[in-house]
């Protein structure tokens, strides 16, 4: 992997992430977040971009290895 320094999500980016974690579409975290699904997978590829990923499921190995993301406990330790 290349190595990703100081990675910083947005408040918004981190959401999205988090939420695309759960297995939501773009269309349901849409309606959760109150915003389009075209504005989720805008989320999604300035996420995947600065994670260095190429798609979702490398974005969220990615953002869990990085602790971007929580587990299922709230917890970022693994």
């Amino acid at each position: 992997m290349a190595q990703v320094n100081l990675v910083a999500l947005t408040h918004r980016e981190s959401q999205v992430v988090q939420l695309v974690g759960t297995g939501r579409s773009s269309k349901q975290i849409a309606l959760v977040l109150g915003i389009t699904p075209k504005t989720v997978e805008t989320y999604v590829e300035h996420a995947r971009l600065k994670l260095q990923a190429v798609n979702r499921s490398q974005l969220m190995v990615r953002a869990t290895l990085l602790g971007l993301v929580e587990d299922e406990q709230g917890d970022t330790d693994q």
